[in-house]
């Protein structure tokens, strides 16, 4: 190669003399034609390449298209030359290179004669996909298991565009599965025989492969034999006692875990080719034990297939509460004791104090009753439990007294406070004397009103209330047959009442009333606010005479029994739907007719201003808040009779103000 470029600047330095040669002799030369190179190389001539990206190992080309003559071009990668220069030759030449990692090249142009240099402005990049990486770490989860059992691989690490796939020295395993730029994990797998799994990494793109340096081995054992038969020496037992499990035959490299359900049941035991016994236990409730057995090469223990139970009975609880149906009854009565709460299967049987009583009853779970018993004297009466296994009997905690009396010769004597009411009021029931622990019934016919425990003091039923047809007793509640032992008396009077009858205002007061009145018993009295009180035998009362206004009216008969506790309300309106009425007469003479001069209202006009005019327009009377009574005065005389003016405001936007005359007469 040195000595064609020798020859070749040898030749450009003949055709360069002879150019000179000739235009010393007067001939011109066509630079173009003699195609002569320039001192600078272009810079700016094409270059390609075949393909920019490449699996690792691949040849490829980069080309100049139409290089010059003169000019040696060196392919470079940063500082670097690859491979040897190539000489332009007036068309495309081509570098063949196969690079092993991702690069930038540039091309140099180098002048041959003069050796100045310049680097084409086009460059090229190539990418170079790389085989996978080999140093991802591998683990495995189990890698000691029992034939069947599964266990799982996984790389802490992957590249996207790769697949992982296992390989076990002879055939590839499941299927790939693709890298994620993160941990990847092979689908759980059982395998049946112990091996060494190798991690092949195929590059997507390129189809280069890597053999992962690490592998992941796991060795694979057969599980224990599961159709060992536990035995237990008592299938049932009382609550505290021990029980003993034995295991036969047993594998001398198995060890082996008693369990009562999930929870184990003291340390393994290893086998010995013999029986082995379990510790004792005492369950505390009826359980089925079982046992796992490990292997020295599996990391799950196995089930033996069969279990043994141990059924627990525990003592009767005596907590149990013992109830009666009574316990103070008469001589003669039956009482009913029962068990609340009872516990199932359990027997339970009654003591009076001196001996068992009938035969014993189950338990069910529920309340439970013995047959009724008829003492003949106070008795405390006991229960005792027991179970069919544990047959010690248990005495309960709860016990019952049973009291008896005789009622023959009780007689009681009751009063009422007070002993005659109006209908409505609240009364006492009072016995003066009580006997201690017997039960006093108030009834209202056959309706209990209440009852109250004697202690040999007084006894009060408070604040009752009657009605007419009230009839009480009071009886003794300790007995199951009536016995009746006062009827208190009481007297319920009927309360007045009313119905009211009221005729509007149509002029000034010439409203009206009429109240009449029943149920009470005469004479009665109404009492009319505002207004009178009037006393009167009759029923019926009438009033005239009356403004319009809210009158509030009660009547109290000759039991001083009220028509309602705050007396009942009526109200006179205005005729016809008026609003005002105005009178239009005064006469200030003192008889108590038209003293003053009235302005009737409805209740929701509030009191107006009023002025009054003489016939000169002079005002003789004022007022902000006019309430009914001016007597016709002027600067504390009587005006003269005549007529005069008004003018009534009531500064509402309901009515407009009221402009009248009002006439003064039968001045003395």
């Amino acid at each position: 190669m040195s000595r064609i470029y020798k020859q070749l600047r040898y030749i450009l330095l003949i055709i360069y003399l002879l150019s000179a040669s000739f235009v010393k002799e007067g001939y011109s030369l066509h630079h173009n034609k003699l195609n002569l190179l320039t001192s600078i190389p272009d810079n700016s001539l094409t270059v390609t390449i075949d393909k920019e990206i490449i699996c690792e190992g691949e040849l490829t080309q980069i080309h100049i298209t139409q290089s010059e003559i003169g000019v040696n071009y060196q392919l470079k990668s940063e500082d670097t030359n690859i491979g040897s220069p190539q000489a332009g030759n007036g068309s495309t030449i081509h570098f063949t290179i196969t690079p092993n990692c991702s690069t930038l090249y540039h091309i140099a142009a180098i002048n041959a004669i003069t050796s100045e240099s310049i680097s084409l402005s086009q460059t090229v990049s190539i990418e170079v996909i790389s085989k996978p990486v080999d140093n991802i770490a591998v683990s495995i989860s189990e890698d000691q298991i029992c034939i069947g059992e599964k266990t799982i691989i996984s790389l802490n690490s992957s590249q996207l565009g790769v697949s992982y796939q296992l390989y076990d020295g002879t055939y590839m395993q499941q299927s790939p599965i693709q890298g994620n730029n993160s941990s990847i994990s092979f689908p759980e797998f059982s395998p049946f025989r112990s091996v060494i799994y190798h991690i092949v990494a195929t590059n997507n793109t390129c189809a280069s492969t890597s053999t992962l340096q690490q592998t992941a081995k796991v060795l694979v054992g057969l599980p224990p034999e599961d159709h060992l038969h536990p035995t237990i020496d008592k299938h049932t037992i009382c609550k505290d006692e021990e029980v003993i499990i034995s295991l036969t035959p047993t594998d001398p490299a198995v060890s082996y875990q008693l369990f009562a359900g999930d929870t184990p049941i003291g340390s393994p035991l290893t086998g010995n080719s013999e029986d082995i016994n379990f510790e004792p236990t005492i369950p505390s409730s009826s359980t089925t034990y079982r046992i796992e057995a490990l292997g020295n090469k599996c990391i799950n223990p196995v089930n033996i297939r069969y279990t043994v139970d141990v059924d627990v009975h525990n003592p009767p609880q005596t907590d149990r509460e013992l109830i009666a149906s009574r316990e103070k009854i008469c001589v003669g009565e039956e009482v009913v004791l029962s068990i609340k709460n009872s516990e199932e299967s359990i027997y339970y049987q009654i003591h009076d104090g001196s001996n068992f009583l009938e035969a014993n009853i189950i338990g069910n779970g529920n309340t439970i009753t013995f047959p009724s018993l008829k003492p003949l004297k106070p008795t405390k009466y006991q229960v005792y439990a027991y179970e069919s296994v544990c047959t010690d009997k248990k005495i309960l905690s709860s016990s019952k007294q049973i009291d008896l009396f005789d009622i023959t010769p009780l007689s009681l004597e009751s009063f009422v406070t007070p002993s005659e009411i109006c209908l409505g009021e609240l009364v006492d029931v009072e016995l003066p004397t009580s006997i201690d622990g017997i039960e006093y019934i108030l009834h209202d016919g056959n309706e209990e009103i209440g009852s109250i425990t004697g202690s040999g003091e007084a006894i009060v039923f408070e604040e009752i209330l009657p009605s007419e047809q009230s009839s009480y007793k009071i009886t003794i509640g300790n007995c199951v047959d009536e016995f009746i032992g006062s009827k208190p008396e009481i007297v319920v009077h009927k309360n007045p009442k009313l119905q009211i009858l009221s005729k509007d205002v149509q002029f000034k007061n010439d409203g009206q009333l009429t109240i009449s009145t029943t149920d009470g018993m005469p004479p009665y009295k109404f009492i009319i606010d505002p207004g009178d009180t009037y006393s009167t035998d009759e029923n019926v009362l009438e009033l005239d005479n009356l403004a319009i206004g809210t009158y509030q009216i009660l009547v109290v008969d000759a039991n001083y029994c009220r028509s309602s506790d705050a007396g009942q309300l009526t109200e006179i309106h205005l005729e016809d739907g008026k609003k005002v009425v105005v009178g239009n007469a005064l006469t200030p003479n003192g008889d108590g007719i038209n003293d003053k001069w009235l302005i009737q209202y409805e209740s929701d006009l509030n009191a107006p201003e009023v002025s009054i005019f003489n016939i000169y327009g002079q005002e003789i009377y004022h007022a902000k808040s006019y309430q009914n009574n001016w007597k016709g005065s002027y600067n504390g005389s009587i005006l003269p009779n005549g007529a005069y003016y008004y003018l009534i405001d009531f500064n509402s936007e309901k009515i407009n103000p009221i402009r009248g005359t009002i006439s003064i007469l039968g001045k003395n």
